[in-house]
């Protein structure tokens, strides 16, 4: 049988004692939904609870704790402030994921750290494998290729995380943005340079559990299969959604953070591990057909 992220469900006895760290925030937080009623005991912190650079703090919890998996969702994740604020950005992305990856492997646990298509520098024509040469071209994509380095020269049990245009019902994300200015604007400017993988957040949180449950350990590219353009990912949301709003194509803010043009995902060591993500527009379909509030998931 298939999960709605595409894994298959197996190993469903396998029990671990999980430490959500970030828990507050979009992908935190459909880890912590899905989470709820598996087989699997689940301690969370939002920011507000677990500062990641209170470096005794968090040792401390970790001491009493004692996880099995630190799952990070703790993050600088502002493109554009990363640039204005970039020893703000290292120091969440990339030092405290060194202190992080470092009480790890004190206390025998793994680390599943999430990071970013924007490793890359978007000059490629065809999807980035795992092995392909990381480049960032803006201080938020350097900040968390910092912080894989940090967690693959500390550990050897880590999951690195690669994704891209994380959305869903949690948090902040374009999704929900886009749906807010369908409220309130008849036309929406859609800026149509860039080319990537909108990825449904309780996908790639069934696929990181999946791959927790394997032990198989390493970088992986996680994303929903298929590619577009901004602004095709704006037309499918009015499309699936009904929504009368139109498209005005629009050239980007040149004061904002740089993107790479393509930062399309190859899933070469997920479907090495037997997993295959649905297609990123069935992935849509499924987020806008669900109620936001009142859904269940299980493992």
């Amino acid at each position: 049988m298939e999960s709605r992220g595409g894994a298959t469900k197996e190993a469903n006895s396998i029990t671990k004692k999980l430490m959500i760290i970030g828990a507050g925030g979009q992908v935190g937080l459909e880890f912590v939904r899905l989470l709820k009623g598996s087989s699997h005991q689940v301690f969370s912190y939002t920011r507000e609870d677990l500062d990641i650079t209170d470096y005794e703090k968090v040792s401390n919890l970790l001491n009493h704790v004692r996880p099995d998996v630190i799952v990070n969702c703790a993050a600088f994740t502002s493109v554009d402030e990363a640039e204005r604020e970039q020893d703000r950005a290292f120091q969440i992305n990339a030092h405290a994921t060194k202190w992080l990856a470092e009480e790890t492997r004190r206390i025998n646990a793994s680390l599943v750290f999430l990071s970013t298509n924007y490793v890359f520098n978007g000059e490629a024509d065809l999807p980035y494998s795992e092995d392909d040469r990381e480049d960032p071209i803006n201080a938020y994509g350097r900040s968390k290729l910092a912080g894989e380095e940090f967690v693959r020269q500390t550990l050897n049990n880590y999951f690195i995380i690669r994704t891209s245009w994380v959305y869903g019902w949690s948090g902040q994300n374009y999704f929900l943005n886009f749906l807010d200015a369908t409220e309130t604007k008849e036309t929406i400017g859609v800026v149509d340079v860039q080319i990537s993988s909108p990825t449904y957040t309780e996908d790639l949180v069934h696929i990181v559990m999946k791959l927790v449950e394997t032990d198989q350990f390493g970088t992986y590219h996680v994303t929903n299969r298929g590619s577009c353009s901004r602004y095709e990912f704006a037309k499918a949301i009015l499309d699936i959604g009904a929504i009368s709003s139109k498209l005005e194509k629009i050239a980007p803010d040149y004061q904002m953070a740089s993107r790479p043009a393509y930062s399309v995902l190859k899933h070469k060591r997920l479907n090495q591990a037997g997993m295959t993500p649905r297609h990123w527009k069935e992935a849509l379909v499924a987020c806008m057909t669900v109620e936001s509030e009142d859904h269940d998931g299980e493992f």
